[in-house]
């Protein structure tokens, strides 16, 4: 196969970001049968430190918005997208949770699925597998621990107890192992063995690490930055970027302030990241959809494109 050096650069990187996140994941299981168990101070330290890790790959949103319409109206709709989210599910917390299991699920396997586009419909599968099983094993295999989260999520309108936690888990994670299954076989017939070596990675992380842990591992070392890796952004987008990942911090902390200690850590970062995975989902698949220039490289606009945009 022929690479583009835009292409070569992207597949080393991939390479690169698959072998520091099977490294991580294998301590960690083998800290875990070891007898680790992080408190759970220290479990939602690592969520947090994951997601302003992952946050660059959101922020890029402020790049890709404006070059699909007109910046103005890129932000209003994006705001009012996530204040929405907000409003829906203190509304109706057992469809605002629901939603951002489905969403997430839904935008995972998206990410997953078009890096291993090689192995055609299989490539699918895969994407559904990996990210079922990242999302859906924790809930059947861990409810005790997620439970008392997602019972905090709906915000006192359902008592939630282990046994339908775990039942939503394997609504999740049964699909996802048929998927796997199927991919698998793909992936072998054509020695695709480090997307089996992934797959099945992912899936031991989630089925024995805490989850709050095994979620941030997957968020931070294998979404967000698969999702960088397929920009293959330039440098002003990268500043723009991590301006608006600074600015996205600075804004949680204030409302974590505020709202402490009347909303718990559980309710602040999983309702923040239900309002910003829906227009992120959104605006991914709009992009992706886009017809695709041979580079595939993301650069900022130049102030040219800007003014003609807003016009």
């Amino acid at each position: 196969m022929n690479l583009t050096p835009g292409m070569s650069r992207r597949h080393r990187l991939e390479q690169q970001r698959h072998r520091v996140a099977v490294c991580v994941a294998v301590a960690t299981l083998i800290a875990t049968l070891g007898g680790w168990t992080p408190s759970p101070a220290a479990a939602w330290t690592i969520v947090i430190v994951a997601i302003a890790v992952g946050l660059p790959h959101g922020a890029l949103d402020i790049v890709i918005g404006p070059r699909l319409t007109k910046p103005t109206l890129f932000f209003g709709l994006y705001l009012a997208a996530s204040l929405g989210i907000v409003v829906v599910w203190l509304a109706v917390p057992f469809l605002g949770v629901v939603a951002f299991f489905a969403a997430s699920w839904y935008h995972f396997a998206r990410g997953d699925g078009v890096h291993h586009r090689d192995l055609a419909g299989a490539g699918d599968l895969l994407g559904a597998a990996t990210a079922g099983f990242a999302i859906g094993l924790p809930l059947m295999l861990h409810a005790g621990i997620v439970t008392p989260v997602l019972s905090d999520l709906m915000l006192g309108t359902a008592a939630l107890n282990s046994a339908q936690v775990a039942l939503f888990g394997s609504i999740i994670a049964a699909p996802a192992f048929v998927a796997g299954l199927v991919a698998g076989v793909a992936a072998l017939r054509i020695r695709r063995y480090s997307a089996v070596v992934e797959m099945v990675t992912i899936a031991l992380l989630a089925a024995t690490v805490h989850p709050l842990v095994s979620f941030a591992i997957y968020f931070a070392l294998w979404h967000a930055p698969r999702h960088l890796i397929t920009l293959d952004i330039d440098r002003q987008s990268w500043t723009r970027a991590v301006g608006a990942t600074v600015g996205t911090l600075v804004a949680g902390m204030l409302v974590w302030q505020l709202a402490e200690p009347a909303a718990p850590a559980a309710r602040l970062v999983f309702i923040g990241l239900a309002a910003l995975t829906g227009p992120h989902l959104v605006l991914t698949e709009l992009w992706r959809s886009r017809p695709t220039p041979a580079s595939g490289r993301v650069n900022a606009p130049t102030r040219r494109q800007r003014c003609h945009t807003a016009a």
